[in-house]
């Protein structure tokens, strides 16, 4: 008796031989159209100039780490939204609602509608859009 390789399907959940293209209807969906919060985080204003300049503020380093763990975490850095996007889309490009993460304690953080250790928003630097 020979036992085949299979793979899910990702559309469907069914298991096919591998190589073998599963022909449910979900395999092929069309892509959902952008929100509004999707446009934003994919904008100019948001990739070239706000996402820098507040890993820039906080001096390149993930805040948390830093603060709660006494670590320096410079690598694969994010730009968290303390209250978040999809429920503050007003507040996108506030700079008091933004602090640099790492990938790991922004996941971490979640959608939480607070930062669970103590940070002060700097203000002793000036940015004009």
């Amino acid at each position: 008796m020979s036992r085949t390789m299979k793979t899910q399907c990702t559309g469907c959940g069914r298991l096919m031989p591998i190589g073998m293209k599963c022909n449910c209807r979900n395999r092929n969906k069309p892509k959902k159209e952008p929100n509004e919060v999707d446009k934003l985080r994919n904008s100019h204003r948001w990739k070239r100039k706000k996402r820098p300049h507040i890993i820039k503020r906080d001096l390149g380093y993930c805040q948390r780490c830093y603060i709660k763990y006494g670590i320096i975490e410079s690598s694969k850095l994010t730009v968290h939204h303390i209250l978040p996007a999809s429920k503050y889309p007003e507040l996108f490009f506030e700079d008091s609602n933004l602090v640099t993460l790492c990938d790991t304690c922004n996941k971490q953080l979640g959608i939480n509608e607070q930062l669970d250790f103590d940070w002060v928003v700097p203000n002793d630097y000036e940015y004009n859009f």
